[in-house]
Order: structure tokens, then sequence, then C-alpha cells
């Protein structure tokens, strides 16, 4: 039989039927909404497959010589009943759309760092507790989706910032905060009902609607505190944690301009990622005189120069504003990063009749949220 498409979902097959091996030149099967079980060996032969739906089956695993479909472009393999994906699906080199959303995992193989024709990445309604840095090696990856990940606290800055990522969503998981190194292209974001969240960087304001305000309901998380940077908003008395990997932020306006050596250092050497991943280069991490520097190296630019004209990547230190919405009853806050003072000062200016400034200092381990700081008043 000559026919490159076959529709055989919702049939009730408990087996893929092997009929399949009587079509020359099979590319798409549609097999959705049965009750297979099992991928069979004999399937992985027909290596002119470039689109497979196996949603909603049985499948408790994935073959691990999958490899062996070297042209496949889609598998679909959601709402199944998968708890681990195998490394080989990293060798799938053809592979532009994975979804494996409403499965049981937890981890995705760093393997998948190889698959750098993939463009669209569904992980939504499982397990995972993080996301290995090595996906944002996915440099064509412009559609992210992993929401109702319960687990899921951070997104790794390496990732958002991806070059051509589109899209990201992120709704119903357990973040402590947005990423603020988000992708100059980005259009669609669902990202905020994350409950421990009570700031938004200015980077998502454009995406923002007051139905996302989500602070009445209860943080499913406790926050731990050591590690991580914080800073008192004092209008409202607020305690916000800042990315990941800040060490140091400034006021605006400042009387200095104090970009610093060690961070132009680390722009520097992530520039070098075009070509081989840096942060993966164990000879020099071990170089490193202090263990604090390859934890930069890993998580990359954690922020972007809210000025767009600039949109320059920023690592541990910056300039910083927390501000409010002139004339909004919205108590919604909106932080600000800048890699100088002459672009906290530009932005500033062009934005205060939107924008007004609030009052923070940083806030440190001792500083209870339950216990009113004399500073505060």
């Amino acid at each position: 039989m000559n026919k490159t498409i076959l529709h055989w979902s919702y049939l009730n097959f408990k087996d893929v039927p092997m009929d399949l091996f009587l079509y020359e030149d099979l590319e798409e099967v549609y097999l959705k909404e049965n009750f297979i079980s099992v991928i069979p060996k004999w399937l992985l032969n027909i290596t002119t497959l470039k689109f497979i739906h196996l949603a909603g089956n049985n499948l408790s695993e994935l073959p691990t010589d999958i490899y062996m479909l070297e042209n496949l472009e889609f598998l679909d393999v959601s709402n199944n009943e998968l708890k681990e994906l195998p490394p080989t699906l990293g060798l799938l080199l053809s592979l532009q759309q994975l979804n494996v959303a409403g499965n049981q995992l937890t981890e995705l193989p760093v393997e998948l760092s190889s698959l750098r024709n993939l463009e669209h990445l569904n992980i939504a309604k499982n397990q995972f507790r993080r996301l290995p840095l090595q996906l944002s090696e996915c440099v064509r990856l412009n559609e992210l989706n992993v929401s109702d990940n319960e687990a899921l606290v951070h997104i790794p800055e390496r990732i958002s910032n991806l070059p051509m990522l589109q899209s990201l969503a992120a709704d119903r998981c357990s973040l402590i905060y947005l990423p603020a190194a988000l992708s100059k292209f980005m259009n669609h974001v669902r990202i905020f009902h994350n409950t421990a969240i009570n700031y938004i960087p200015m980077v998502y304001e454009r995406f923002y609607q007051n139905f996302y305000d989500n602070r009445q309901r209860i943080t499913p998380i406790a926050v731990r505190r050591k590690g991580l940077f914080w800073i008192r908003e004092l209008e409202t008395n607020s305690r916000l944690v800042l990315p990941v990997g800040t060490r140091t932020v400034f006021p605006v306006p400042s009387t200095e301009n104090r970009v610093t050596l060690y961070d132009d250092c680390l722009h520097a050497l992530q520039s070098l990622n075009r070509s081989t991943p840096v942060y993966e280069n164990t000879a020099l991490h071990r170089l490193l005189p202090e263990p604090y520097m390859s934890c930069h190296l890993n998580n990359g630019a954690i922020a972007r120069c809210t000025t767009t004209t600039c949109s320059r990547c920023l690592y541990t230190s910056y300039y910083f504003m927390v501000v409010k919405r002139r004339g909004s009853t919205s108590k919604q806050l909106f932080t600000c990063n800048f890699c100088t003072n002459r672009c906290a000062i530009l932005w500033l200016s062009s934005n205060e009749k939107k924008y007004y400034q609030l009052p923070w200092r940083v806030s440190d381990d001792d500083d209870d949220d339950d216990v009113p700081n004399s500073g505060d008043k």
C-alpha cells in the first residue's frame, strides 16, 4: 500500500498494529487515545517516520533504541505513564517538537542538549523539581511549556534567555521569582500563577493583567532565606527575593558608575559560549580561585538591562529600582535592573509619568517579616 499518513486514533488498540508494515514510505501515524502500553521494536525499523502521535495511551517507557527513527521530527507521548526518558532521545537530531506533558517525569536527560533543531518542548503536568542547564543548548527552541509542575521553584536564566524563545508557560508551579533574563523575542508569557511571587520584573509588564494578581492565596512552599539575596520594599514592607547570583544592588540615582571588572569578565566568558559551553568546561572550573565563581558561570546572566535600547546582560551587580504604576488600583510591584546609573536615569526620565519609585533596603537573614523593623516606619 502506498499511503504516507495513517489516522488510527480512538480505535481501542491495545498494541501497535503490525499492519503498519504494509505501508511504504509511511511518514505520519496517529495513534491517540488507545490502550497501547509498548512501542514495539519493529516500529523503530520504519525509518521513514517523521511524525508519531501516541498521546493518551498506557506507555510506561520509551525504547532505548528510539534513536533508530533518525528522521523523526514530531513525537507526542503526552498523557501516558512515563517515569523517565531514555538518554538516547538526544540522538533524534531531526526532532523539532517533543511533547511529554501529563506523565510522571521528575528529570530530563541532559542529552537533550544535542537537539539543536528542537523548536517546541512541552513538559507540563509532570513532577519536575528542576530543569537541566543543558536545555540552553537547544538554540532553536521557541516554545517552552513547564506549567503544572508543582515542585518547580526556579527556571534557569540560561533557558529563559534562549536566543529564539518566543513563548514561555509556567503557570501553577512553585516559582520563587521570575527570571529577569528573558529572550528579546518573547511575545507570549503565561507565568504568573505562582503564589510565592510578590513582584514582577519590568520585562514582563507588557504581559501582565490584573487578574493574575494572587497575593491573597496561601503560598504553598516555605522559601528558605539563606543563600538568597533579599531586599525589603519599605512602602508595603514586603521582602523580595532577587535572582540567584545577585551579590550587590545599587540605588537609583547613584553618585558614581559602579560597573565591576568581575561582571565584565563574566560577560566576556559567556560570549565564548557560542562555540563551547563554558559552564561545562571542568578544567576552567578547577582553575577558578573561588567556588562561587563556578556558580556564576553556571547561572549565566541573571537579568537584562531594563532600558530596551541597551538590554545588556547582568550577572552579579546591577542598579535596581522597585516601582508601581501611577494612578493604578493594582498593588503590583515591578522591578527594574540596569547595567549603569546612566541607563537607569534614562529609563526613569522616559517613564516617570507612568511609574514612581518605592524606597527599599537590603534585607539580611535576621530580618523577620513578623517583627516590625524601625527602619521600615
